[in-house]
């Protein structure tokens, strides 16, 4: 989805009004992810819950591999209620990812846990998927995040955050202090290697080396049905449909975009598929992390 119910001023993502791509097309567009090999999938927008036919076409996907796939949802939440959540368990999800950015509004965004806290209260209780809670990190959250976590801080839902970046996906922070906050809660499960190369970015070190895998290894295709690198590059666009095995080795190569890039998945993915001798220590520990992580329909539901 391009369309969003939010217009938070710091997102480049979302066109207001855009039409919702047929549910027939996106199946199409499974089928062919599927047949490619795929099987981690992310809805995202603008706001994937303001499609009609989102619970349908998580369904579609998880009976792909006989439901071994990963599929997530990145929302804002805004729109979760109790049907919603129950016909998403009922179609597999694995996981939602709530973008929730500050505990009070702020003339940035309105994704705040004052407007979400019910919206939370209502996944503690009723999810059976994991839920994630997903922050972008700059001036105004950085200052009140502290409270943030106190207030999360009984709900059984893992905590993350990710550094704001500019249309491109250079990194738009920097400062000792965001070192010493990435130094205090770590960014992600992901943890030392992907930390390690946050952390020279926050202080302006753009110098290491790695190879970017986006339009290889991790896919991103826009509403038309579009394959580019990643949700902030357009500089390479191919169709879908058409893509095959040799199209996406052609994109094992540097991108010309890499100096500075902070899209977190794109770079965690890169480094576990383009180095895993020196990130297995990290990869086993987010499965092992996984595996122990408590099941939401049986932890208590925050008052």
């Amino acid at each position: 989805m391009d369309d969003c119910n939010l217009s938070c001023q710091y997102c480049s993502e979302y066109a207001p009004g855009a039409p919702a791509p047929p549910l027939q097309d996106l199946k199409r567009r499974i089928d062919k992810l599927d047949s490619l090999g795929v099987f981690v999938y992310d809805f995202r927008g603008g706001e994937p819950l303001l499609h009609p036919g989102i619970v349908e076409l998580v369904a579609h996907t998880k009976h792909k591999r006989n439901g071994a796939n990963l599929v997530t949802i990145i929302t804002n939440g805004f729109l979760l209620k109790s049907d919603l959540i129950r016909d998403l368990n009922n179609a597999g999800l694995d996981c939602l990812q709530v973008s929730v950015d500050s505990v009070e509004p702020t003339p940035t965004t309105p994704k705040s846990l004052k407007s979400l806290l019910p919206k939370l209260r209502l996944l503690a209780r009723e999810a059976r998927f994991d839920v994630k809670i997903q922050t972008t990190l700059y001036e105004e959250t950085y200052a009140d995040y502290d409270r943030f976590r106190e207030v999360l801080k009984d709900f059984p839902f893992t905590l993350r955050f990710s550094p704001m970046h500019h249309p491109g996906g250079r990194i738009a922070i920097q400062g000792e202090k965001y070192v010493a906050f990435l130094r205090k809660y770590g960014v992600s499960e992901a943890g030392d290697f992907w930390d390690q190369q946050l952390e020279e970015m926050l202080m302006g070190d753009f110098s290491r080396p790695w190879k970017c895998l986006g339009g290889f290894k991790s896919l991103f295709i826009n509403s038309k049905g579009g394959m580019h690198w990643c949700c902030q590059q357009r500089d390479y666009v191919t169709p879908l449909q058409t893509l095959s095995l040799a199209e996406l080795r052609k994109n094992n190569c540097h991108k010309p975009c890499e100096a500075g890039c902070c899209i977190g998945y794109v770079r965690v993915i890169s480094n576990a598929l383009g180095e895993p001798t020196k990130t297995f220590a990290a990869s086993l520990r987010m499965a092992l992390q996984k595996n122990r992580q408590p099941s939401i329909e049986q932890s208590p539901v925050p008052g």
